[in-house]
């Protein structure tokens, strides 16, 4: 029986707790490094982790996350980090961390190997594809241009108002066809208000055939009165019928002269076309500031919006509420109730991040150190959102302060960020578009402060630049007067400050930003080519305005013509309806005098038999 139990039962048992002894570390590894990828869509890497069995827990020699979308590069990576697991709550089948203890936070490091994985086709985020519009550098051959005299050879008038490029005329043309579609409505409920001036015959007809000289006595008067209103009854009757259709005339005639009124819009569009296509240059601050800073920083800006999305949609609340019941009739149902003290299945309540002890740093890195809390995976049991607050130095110069949340306790996620940067020194940026005085900065140093809010689809961010002790240098020298202007503007500049916005609402992503230098730079530009620019739009302005207008005299003429057939019938048939009403109600009051006139005779007849009847008592 003992060997029976040793070959059966204890050696094998062994040779499972050896299996598990030596395996496990690796398994575990495994696993979370799976988790990892899963989330961030790049490779996660854990060196050396090993169990703890007193307490239990993991420890890990090295953590390291690729940045997915630059493979040879980690968002970050750590040193060494500790954790120990509730042991009550792991009996239940959950993980709850009290503390965890990582060491060596660093930002941005380099890898020995490519971290980038596949991604699957259609991966673009939802907020990168409207940004890429915006944020994208122009071509050059649809930019404007300051070389006025090369404007003005290159100008083709013919081919700036051909009227495929017009909205106007394409605009005009549907209103026509509205215009013709309409008319046969308008005619149709013409011809049935036409139909009703047999009823208005009819009404004259009763109201004459009612005479005074018929009406003898009261009843007979009663009897008229009671004729004349069933006939006022039938003409109001008409009347309401006619307002009701004459509303729907109305509104339609107003609804098509208020498009044709709206053409002013549409000509200015077209006029802002022809003046981009014309490619005459934008002479106000965000114009010219455009121009010389290009669109350099808007890139780097835009680089960031992957980390926001990927927080966005990478971080989900997860709710293990049971599926939806539809018990049978008369037959019972379980109704689940959330415990007052739930847990969620994975929860770690706070993250301290040392700033290590290692004093030779490399001074390329940032080395971070702070907290992150409530890391779970449904907010609505924790009631606490996940938040980062982190303080990184890099060399003995640059600091970066971040604090974040991400909510997602309620239906509508919400994400808010606030940045500090100071302290930067840049080694080389580019400065100006390619096309339009290229120009780099050398050895800048920058602070910058952020500050963005992200609640659902919708994106809003407000950011500060401020550059200085800068050197600028040009790729070449300057062409034409415009870029001699901003030149010399820049060439002494030691630094300036840039305020970005950057927002998406709905569909649409846009982008704004403005510095100090910006009147400087326009007020200089209108003083040179203000004039000429002006000039040329004018010219431009006025032979657009010639061409629509005979397009639209049109359109006009042809409104006209139905808008006063409509408007002629309608005051014709009007007329007619307020002549038949003031005939009845004549011939109503008439009546009513009569039968007071009757009523009065009655009485002076009572009072006269009266008084007769009393005389021949007192005889």
């Amino acid at each position: 029986m003992r060997r029976k139990f040793i070959y059966f039962v204890f050696i094998p048992l062994v040779i499972v707790s050896l299996v598990v002894y030596f395996f496990i570390d690796s398994w575990i590894t495994s696993g979370l490094e799976y988790a990892g990828e899963k989330i961030v869509d790049a490779k996660v890497e854990i060196d050396r982790l090993h169990v703890t069995l007193n307490p239990i827990g993991l420890e890990f020699a090295r953590l390291q996350v690729a940045n997915p979308d630059s493979g040879w590069k980690n968002i970050f990576e750590t040193g060494r980090g500790a954790f120990a697991l509730n042991f009550g709550q792991l009996l239940r089948g959950k993980y709850i961390i009290e503390t965890m203890e990582v060491n060596n936070l660093i930002l941005g490091t380099r890898r020995t190997t490519n971290g980038a994985l596949p991604k699957p086709k259609g991966n673009t985020t939802h907020l990168s594809e409207q940004a890429k519009p915006a944020l994208d550098p122009q071509d050059s051959k649809t930019s404007p241009s300051f070389d006025l005299e090369k404007i003005k050879r290159e100008l083709k008038i013919d081919s700036l108002l051909n009227p495929n490029n017009l909205a106007t005329y394409r605009r005009i043309d549907s209103l026509k066809k509205q215009i013709n579609d309409a008319s046969i409505q308008w005619q149709t409920t013409l011809d049935e208000i036409e139909k009703s001036k047999t009823r208005l015959a009819d009404i004259e007809t009763k109201t004459k055939l009612i005479t005074l000289g018929n009406i003898k006595d009261i009843q007979s008067a009663n009897d008229a009165l009671n004729n004349i209103k069933s006939v006022l009854n039938n003409a109001n009757e008409v009347k309401t019928s006619f307002e009701g259709r004459r509303a729907v005339l109305t509104d339609g005639v107003n609804t098509l002269g208020g498009s044709i009124e709206n053409l002013d819009l549409l000509v200015a569009q077209d006029f802002r076309g022809m003046v981009h296509m014309a490619r005459l240059p934008d002479l106000s601050m965000k114009g010219i500031a455009e121009m010389v800073l290009g669109k350099d920083l808007l890139r780097k800006a835009y680089a960031y919006l992957g980390y926001v999305e990927t927080a966005r949609t990478k971080i989900q609340n997860t709710s293990d509420a049971p599926p939806l019941e539809t018990p049978k009739r008369l037959k019972g149902q379980t109704i689940h109730f959330s415990a007052d003290r739930a847990y969620p299945k994975f929860w770690i309540k706070k993250i301290l991040i040392s700033g290590g002890t290692d004093q030779a740093r490399d001074p390329q890195y940032f080395y971070a150190k702070g907290q992150v809390l409530n890391i779970s995976n449904d907010q609505r049991l924790t009631g606490l959102p996940l938040t980062i607050a982190l303080m990184a130095t890099r060399g003995r110069t640059t600091t970066l302060s971040l604090d974040a949340s991400f909510d997602r306790r309620k239906e509508l996620a919400v994400d808010t960020y606030k940045a500090q940067l100071s302290g930067l020194v840049v080694g080389d940026m580019s400065l100006g578009r390619s096309d339009f005085l290229p120009s780099k900065v050398t050895n800048v140093i920058i602070d910058a402060s952020v500050s963005a809010t992200v609640p659902g689809n919708h994106f809003d961010s407000n950011t500060k630049i401020i550059f200085r002790n800068m050197s600028l240098s040009f790729d070449r020298d300057p062409n034409g007067l415009v870029e001699r202007i901003v030149h010399d503007v820049l060439a002494p500049i030691k630094g300036f400050d840039v305020n970005l916005r950057m927002w998406s609402n709905e569909d649409k992503f846009d982008v704004a930003f403005e510095t100090d230098l910006d009147n400087q730079l326009a007020s200089r530009t209108r003083q040179v080519i203000g004039d000429e620019v002006a000039k040329i739009q004018n010219d431009l302005r006025e032979k657009l305005n010639a061409k629509i207008a005979e397009k639209r005299q049109e359109v006009e003429k042809m409104f006209a013509e139905k808008k006063d057939m409509v408007t002629k019938r309608l005051k014709d048939y009007e007329n007619q309806l307020n002549d038949k009403l003031t005939l009845v109600q004549e011939k109503k009051k008439e009546i009513e005098g009569r039968i007071e006139q009757e009523k009065k005779k009655q009485t002076d007849n009572l009072t006269k038999k009266a008084q007769d009847a009393l005389k021949g008592l007192f005889k």
